[in-house]
């Protein structure tokens, strides 16, 4: 019987096929590192993303970010007019009623959370007795808070009220408007005894009179008088106070700066 032997391998055959192995792999590698490479990019993209995503989260509601010119409108107006929104109180006393907002003062009384700014006007039949007093904050929703007077000033047409619930408050703009800057009058009128909760207008600072008087081409109406007067940024420039048209004249709206609080109301330095 003939044995049967292992075959003998062919050189040439062995060659050609390192030879093949050879061509694969120098096309598979720089396939494996362009993989690695979207692989990473797609990662850092990813990663990006979410950096992005936080850093949105963490900036203002409605566009007041200090980055913002105050001489455009705030990019998300809709979620700006919430965000104010949220600092808007409505004010009794007696037959009166106006709007008020919660502003950052320090210096409550012991068993109060929030300081409140309105007009004189407003609370005026209450100064003797402020048991007519009443303030509600989340517009339509009308929740009751205890309230106190704090302080007025008849002059400047300007009061403090302190209430017990704890409401977000506005702050001050850190410097006094210029002409063009834009501008939103918000507050609680009342029209054909129905308020108008967070009733808005847009405008334009037209003058600073005497660094205490702010003109604006918002229409202030009776009503949201009290309410605040902010830039693009939802800080308050002033107090809606009034507003008046005449022939002559045309049509005036006025809100008074939150500085006049010092004059008689706060001891300030």
């Amino acid at each position: 019987m003939s044995e049967i032997l292992d075959p003998v391998p062919n050189e040439e055959s062995a060659s050609g096929d390192l030879a093949k192995l050879s061509k694969q792999t120098k096309y598979l590698f720089p396939l494996l590192v362009l993989l690695v490479a979207i692989g990473l990019f797609v990662m850092n993209l990813n990663l990006q993303n979410r950096i992005n995503n936080l850093e949105d989260a963490n900036q203002p509601t409605g566009g007041t970010s200090s980055s913002l010119s105050l001489f455009d409108e705030p990019s998300d107006l809709e979620g700006f007019i919430k965000n104010v929104s949220k600092s808007i109180v409505t004010i009794w006393c007696g037959d009166s009623v106006g709007t008020g907002f919660a502003y950052d003062i320090d210096g409550v009384d012991p068993g109060f959370k929030t300081h409140v700014i309105t007009n004189h006007h407003v609370i005026k039949n209450c100064t003797e007795d402020d048991s007519q007093l009443m303030v509600t904050y989340g517009g339509s929703k009308e929740t009751e808070t205890k309230a106190e007077l704090y302080g007025w000033d008849a002059k400047n047409d300007l009061a403090l009220i302190q209430i017990v619930a704890e409401v977000p408050v506005l702050v001050a703009a850190e410097n006094f408007a210029m002409s063009g800057e834009w501008t939103m009058a918000i507050g609680n009128p009342v029209e054909d005894d129905k308020m108008l909760y967070n009733a808005t207008t847009f405008g334009r600072m037209i003058a600073l009179k005497d660094d205490k008087y702010n003109y604006t081409s918002a229409v202030i109406n009776p009503g949201n008088s009290g309410g605040p007067l902010v830039n693009s940024r939802g800080e308050v420039i002033g107090i809606n106070t009034y507003g008046w048209v005449d022939q002559e004249i045309g049509l005036w709206n006025v809100a008074i700066d939150a500085d006049a609080l010092c004059v008689e109301i706060l001891e300030c330095e």
